[in-house]
């Protein structure tokens, strides 16, 4: 909580979503703002949240899990921060809070950008999102969310499936979905946007999410593909907490999108990809939470306004 006297921070964008759904697309367009820096995808949030124990214990699990370069733990040599001045700023804090100790680290990180401000983006954040706020009040969840015929094809290709079945992968998709929905409607800040409204009106769609983020409008973020060349030349080669080693390659090849302009005919890719009983297989094992959010047999949403807070 804000201690008394304190200047409150400003809104800090937390996107979250089911894997494939835009989220780093969205990241890197909130990254183009002048005064926004979006780191690549962090991972440790769902691990520092959830620290207990004394202060120092907390400070060096803090420092421990935030500079391990192990996938799904934290990416931090993705970050481009130099370890000594980070720890020198945790080990200033008095006292050591988890609260602190983020925002020590996202200051960190807009001000090696030239920026004001950060933000945080990490798709499976929607799995702690109510401890985020718990601990940071001032942070807004963005849910993004894609149609789940295009978001299971797109998820089924990547090294990190879980399963190449597309109807399993379907009903992790609602899973995931109906969780964030749930959990956003019990926290003060939380918005939906659709992953067809940022390639198809991105001008509108950023437009909306800027006023609510307490940001002046850029026009810049529309046409993010030099932010997101760079993002991409961040990521190296990592290694999972399996053993096993994730290339440079393996990383890049799924996010190589990034450095294309956004395109309206990313929405729909499914309709030449997948056979018509397969697109309706998928829909069907989400319960109907598909349907609900408007993505109907011919792929077009529709009747379905973004929900949110203030």
């Amino acid at each position: 909580m804000t201690h008394a006297g304190a200047t409150p921070r400003p809104p800090f964008p937390v996107i979250v979503g089911c894997p494939r759904s835009g989220t780093s697309l969205l990241a890197v367009m909130l990254d183009t703002h002048p005064e926004l820096a979006m780191p690549p995808e962090t991972a440790f949030m769902k691990s520092v949240v959830m620290l207990d124990g004394d202060a120092e214990r907390q400070r060096q699990r803090f420092v421990d899990v935030v500079t391990t370069d192990v996938t799904p733990i934290s990416n931090w040599n993705d970050f481009g921060l130099a370890r000594d001045a980070f720890v020198q700023r945790i080990a200033a804090l008095k006292p050591f809070t988890v609260a602190a100790g983020l925002h020590a680290f996202f200051d960190l990180y807009a001000e090696t950008n030239g920026k004001s401000r950060a933000g945080e983006k990490t798709p499976d954040d929607l799995f702690v999102m109510a401890q985020i706020a718990n601990v940071l009040p001032e942070a807004h969840f963005i849910h993004v969310i894609r149609d789940p015929r295009d978001t299971v094809l797109s998820w089924s290709r990547t090294w990190f499936a879980p399963t190449r079945d597309l109807v399993q992968l379907a009903r992790g998709w609602a899973e995931q979905v109906a969780l964030a929905r749930r959990t956003g409607a019990a926290l003060p800040h939380y918005r939906e946007t659709r992953y067809e409204d940022l390639v198809g009106d991105p001008a509108r769609e950023l437009a909306r999410l800027c006023e609510w983020l307490g940001l002046d409008y850029a026009p810049a973020m529309t046409e993010p593909s030099a932010h997101g060349r760079e993002r991409l030349a961040r990521l190296h080669g990592r290694r999972h907490t399996s053993g096993r080693v994730v290339s440079e390659d393996d990383r890049r090849s799924i996010h190589v999108n990034l450095a294309r302009p956004p395109l309206p005919q990313r929405a729909g890719a499914w309709r030449a990809e997948l056979p018509p009983a397969m697109a309706t297989a998928i829909l069907d094992a989400t319960g109907g939470l598909a349907r609900q959010l408007g993505y109907d047999h011919d792929g077009a949403p529709h009747g379905a306004s973004s929900q949110g807070s203030a």
